[in-house]
């Protein structure tokens, strides 16, 4: 009975084995067949889950970004004092103070981009913007007779140039629709996206007001629901990421700053047109390595191009580049952390990464995000580096113990 009772028991495991082993088959071959379907659901839920979760995504970042700013007012209204009288709710009021000052400095930015963009415009006579255009269509066209006299000379028809432009002329005109739709999209979309910011603001602000308090309790629950290893390893963690991201999100928005002032002074000076838009745009694209510079040159250069101020240009250039020669040697390096020296062939692969991943905005996140990753692939080659050194030694030291150890023979001669 007991061989039998063992042998059905053993019998029963496989039965049970293979039918787990079908039944999973099976639910592999359903999901061969239909992974379009589930791919195509799993990135719309994936979708819906971001679009919910924009607005806390983007509260959390502003308070994050507007944390020492907070800070700063909060101990400067804790000082304030009328006779026996201190002030209350402190954190409060320094939340809607920089919350205040947040949209103040957003408000004058909008309106003075606007206004030298308009008195750029009034300024400008519709007589010089006629003749202007008129000389450019006139060139293109010179250009264009020049080029198909020269090929006449060497048998290529000029049939075949029609044709090409043809073909490309019809691939802008698609290319222009498309731009066009994604536009008028956008437009279509604005009131969502007023409606996002709207209310990331108001969650950025209760997140800035009991910020303190949300973090007490989310380490009371890791106390609660993890071990101390883990609860430590993700202390570390989020203290490198802070290390990380204050370091250089912060830094680099007052390079921004810094950028769109200096650059703004110096077209300005130069007596560039849109010398505020160029600016400021410029210094937004210091947001991402290497786009800064790019709009600064290229705006410049259309700007000048466009009323032939051509000794202007080149006197700009030369401005531009020693801009971003202090820039990149004095001021950058001062205002961002040590944590985000990454060599500029990993800032380069960060950036391709975080465009494939989130566009823009992936590009915004994608050198810290590099810098932290480079910076816990460091700590834990380190911490090998550590221990295969501890081995060693303890290696060292047994061999050591059993060279100085007597043997028996020895030990019984003595």
């Amino acid at each position: 009975m007991k061989i039998s009772n063992r042998m059905n028991k053993r019998y029963t495991l496989i039965s049970v084995y293979v039918i787990i082993t079908c039944i999973v088959i099976y639910i592999l071959s359903l999901v061969a067949k239909n992974a379009k379907d589930i791919l195509t659901g799993l990135l719309g839920m994936l979708n819906w889950v971001m679009g919910v979760a924009k607005p806390i995504a983007i509260a959390f970042i502003l308070a994050y970004l507007l944390d020492p700013v907070v800070n700063f007012f909060e101990t400067l209204y804790g000082k304030i004092k009328i006779k026996n009288w201190k002030l209350k709710s402190g954190r409060t009021w320094a939340v809607m103070t920089t919350v205040l000052l947040l949209l103040a400095i957003i408000v004058l930015g909008i309106s003075l981009l606007v206004y030298n963009v308009t008195n750029q415009l009034r300024l400008a006579k519709l007589d010089d913007i006629v003749v202007l255009a008129t000389n450019y269509i006139n060139n293109i066209n010179d250009f264009y007779a020049s080029v198909l006299a020269k090929l006449e000379t060497v048998n290529i028809h000029s049939e075949q140039i029609n044709d090409y432009i043809k073909d490309n002329a019809t691939k802008l005109v698609d290319a222009l629709k498309t731009g066009g739709t994604s536009f008028v999209s956008s437009l279509a979309n604005i009131s969502s996206y007023i409606t996002t910011v709207i209310f990331a603001l108001v969650i950025s602000i209760y997140f800035m007001i009991d910020g303190k308090m949300i973090k007490n309790y989310i380490r009371k629950v890791g106390r609660a629901f993890l071990n101390n290893s883990w609860n430590t390893r993700i202390s570390i963690f989020l203290k490198d990421a802070d290390y990380v991201f204050s370091g250089y999100i912060r830094g680099q928005l007052l390079d921004v700053m810094v950028m769109m002032f200096a650059l703004t002074v110096v077209l300005s000076i130069i007596g560039v047109k849109y010398s505020v838009l160029i600016g400021i745009i410029a210094g937004l694209g210091n947001l991402i390595p290497y786009l800064g510079p790019f709009i600064a040159y290229f705006g410049t250069a259309i700007s000048c191009l466009a009323y032939g101020q051509y000794q202007k240009l080149i006197i700009a250039v030369i401005a531009l580049a020693i801009v971003q020669a202090l820039d990149g040697n004095i001021i950058a390096p001062k205002l961002l952390s040590q944590s985000i020296k990454i060599h500029p062939v990993l800032v380069i692969i960060s950036l391709i990464f975080g465009n494939a991943i989130g566009g823009l905005f992936g590009m915004l996140f994608a050198v810290p995000v590099g810098a932290l990753l480079k910076l816990l692939f460091s700590r834990y080659v380190d911490t090998r580096l550590k221990e295969k050194q501890e081995e060693q030694d303890g290696v060292k030291q047994k061999e050591q113990g059993r060279e100085k150890k007597p043997s028996k023979e020895e030990a019984g001669i003595n």
